[in-house]
């Protein structure tokens, strides 16, 4: 049985195109616009680990128990947060990893759980897109 080089072809390019639709159905997608809810209660963030993917344009939606600075390591980002209050923090998830986040107490001086200052509350996870 003698099959058609043209047939061939064919196949091979039909299974290329199947593979490349699956690579982009399954890859990240573009960059989405996010809001994402955050809690700092008594020197803890919720959620402790905030997943985002590269490219995302992340706001971050903060409540906090008191007042003080929070800090986005690595990307070097911070703003200060009022107590009470609905705070948004902003930015674009632009390098990958795992990064810390600080919260830098408004009074340096020590608190009722023994820490002072700046603390650690938790982290920002980008995975590549």
């Amino acid at each position: 049985m003698k099959i058609k080089r043209s047939k061939v072809t064919a196949l091979v390019i039909l299974i290329g195109l199947v593979a490349m639709v699956a690579a982009v159905a399954c890859g990240g997608g573009d960059p989405e616009e996010l809001d994402l809810p955050v809690r700092i209660e008594g020197g803890v963030m919720t959620p402790e680990t905030i997943k985002v993917k590269q490219g995302d344009m992340v706001t971050l939606n903060i409540q906090a128990d008191e007042p003080g600075e929070f800090h986005l390591h690595t990307y070097d980002v911070e703003a200060d947060i009022d107590a009470a209050t609905v705070n948004y923090f902003y930015f674009v998830a632009d390098a990958t990893g795992r990064f810390k986040i600080t919260y830098h107490r408004q009074k340096e001086e020590e608190h009722e759980d023994g820490e002072e200052g700046e603390i650690e509350i938790g982290f920002v996870e980008v995975q590549p897109r």
